[in-house]
């Protein structure tokens, strides 16, 4: 496939350099709350970190994970960004057949195409409100999940109960299961560190709002974390990323926060879009929705393009597999952008109604 169709949300550069227009981004998942003040104060006071190399095995942070979660240091691979992990899992693993749900994370489809991988689909149906419904597949050597799912915002698996014997390995994407207060009900990560079959990937991009950090972890046995480490290119970590990350898992005050303003705000932006006639927002457990747009007289690039003159940009769902152009994902940020969008919505669809 073209690169086209592995392009994501949050590239508000192409929409400046195209539109000259300063836009609200809906279209990238990432906290509304935006950078915490622990955050803020230990990049102020680390600016001479710059002068010296990160360091090579990232100790700092890799503790303060393994306190966080109560497991062993050993059991932890740091990667420049999940999606750094993700490729590097593809090229050292090499699985011959893979099987990923679909519509997901376009990155998990790149990196196994990028290595000739056969890949086999298990389609997320819309009548069934994108629930996954595994067949049994003979000799999977991979099976990877995103769980919440992105862009379709509910929990694949819940409460981790699941029959995945007919994977030799599986590796399930959690970057989206911070959102969740009752998030330790359903991660892998404890299984992960006993079961060599399972991976579980983790990352500081979108509960702390660090997405140009470029920073994520992989939890597995030691075993699959020194194989994969041998592949990895030294201080992929920078000391930004390292340090920041490091105070944000003690930030139990900003991770409530958040949980409780996506909360309020999801409830509230659900509610709005489902008055809209023309709209269709699906039911989400994190902070985002997929929706669709039922009005026939647009679509999804129409609606993308309305916004952004309106100065809001969504994510145009178009080139996610099996959805096509009648759906974008739109995230929830805070409560006065979440009005501007409403009422931007709102403005569009009942213009296009009245044209009959």
């Amino acid at each position: 496939m073209d690169d086209i169709y592995f392009s994501h949300g949050g590239n508000i550069y192409e929409v400046q350099r195209k539109y000259n227009k300063e836009v609200v981004d809906f279209s990238a998942n990432i906290n509304p709350l935006g950078l915490s003040d622990l955050a803020r104060e230990k990049l102020l006071k680390n600016t001479e970190a710059v002068l010296h190399y990160p360091d090579p095995e990232s100790k700092g942070l890799v503790k303060r994970i393994s306190r966080y979660w109560q497991i062993k240091e050993e059991n932890i691979l740091l990667g420049n960004g999940s999606s750094e992990l993700i490729y590097l899992l593809a090229y050292v693993i090499r699985p011959e057949k893979t099987a990923i749900p679909a519509p997901i994370f376009s990155e998990y489809e790149r990196a196994i195409r990028s290595i000739n991988g056969k890949i086999q689909f298990y389609r997320l149906k819309e009548r069934d409100g994108f629930a996954l419904h595994l067949t049994p597949y003979r000799e999977i050597d991979l099976l990877m999940i995103c769980n919440p799912n992105n862009p379709t915002g509910n929990l694949l698996i819940e409460n981790r109960r699941i029959d995945l014997s007919f994977a030799k390995l599986v590796l399930i994407d959690e970057a989206f299961l911070d959102f969740l207060p009752d998030e330790e009900r359903h991660t892998f990560i404890w299984k992960a560190t006993q079961d060599k079959r399972f991976m579980v990937l983790r990352t500081f991009t979108k509960i702390f709002a660090l997405p140009g950090l470029r920073v994520g972890y992989l939890v597995a046995h030691p075993d699959i974390v020194n194989r994969l480490k041998k592949a990895l290119p030294p201080w992929n970590i920078n000391v930004f990323a390292q340090r920041i990350a490091e105070v944000m898992l003690s930030d139990k005050d900003y991770i409530e926060k958040t949980r409780e303003l996506i909360r309020k705000e999801r409830d509230f932006l659900y509610k709005e879009m489902d008055k809209i006639e023309g709209l269709k927002p699906y039911p989400s457990v994190t902070n985002f929705f997929l929706v669709k747009i039922e009005d026939k007289k647009i679509n999804s690039f129409d609606l993308t393009k309305k916004l952004i003159h309106r100065g809001i940009f969504v994510r145009n769902c178009w080139n996610f597999r099996y959805l096509g152009n009648r759906f974008v994902r739109i995230a929830v940020r805070s409560h006065f952008e979440n009005v501007k969008l409403i009422k931007a919505l709102r403005d569009i669809l009942c213009r296009n109604s009245s044209r009959v």
